[in-house]
């Protein structure tokens, strides 16, 4: 048993907890991209952070179709996926690779060019470059 902590063995309530914090930041969520929730802000009641989670991660999965898209040879391998905006009416939601099997979505009240939204980059950025070796280690805890 290892003593690394990762995502799947650390409570990251707590820092979706910090990122709502931020002006405009209405949810935060932390998902394996196999849709299912690790984290989530405690404004966010379970049910809707389950279906928020299949939703963010149907999302990240339409990125690897680009490839060819963007004119590069198919390898077989997709482009990796930083971040997704989605400009939705009166709300932003942002979706970030936050490790190799992990994402991390966040609803913003506003539109995409609006100074909260770029004040809630910057603070999931920030982030996830802190939380990196946790966030990169994680793993899939108990068995299946």
């Amino acid at each position: 048993m290892s003593d690394q902590h990762t995502a799947d063995s650390t409570d990251m309530a707590w820092v979706l907890n910090r990122l709502t914090e931020e002006p405009g930041v209405v949810n935060a969520l932390l998902f394996s991209t196999d849709g299912l929730v690790l984290a989530a802000s405690d404004g966010l009641a379970r049910d809707d952070a389950d279906r928020a989670a299949a939703a963010l991660c149907g999302v990240k999965s339409l990125q690897g179709d680009f490839t060819a898209f963007c004119g590069l040879p198919d390898r077989g391998a997709p482009l990796p996926m930083r971040h997704v905006v989605s400009d939705l009416k009166d709300f932003t939601v942002l979706l970030f690779a936050a490790g190799e099997r992990t994402g991390l979505g966040v609803a913003v009240r506003g539109g995409s060019m609006s100074q909260e939204v770029a004040l809630a980059i910057t603070a999931t950025l920030k982030m996830i470059a802190g939380l990196r070796p946790v966030l990169a280690a994680r793993e899939r805890s108990g068995g299946a």
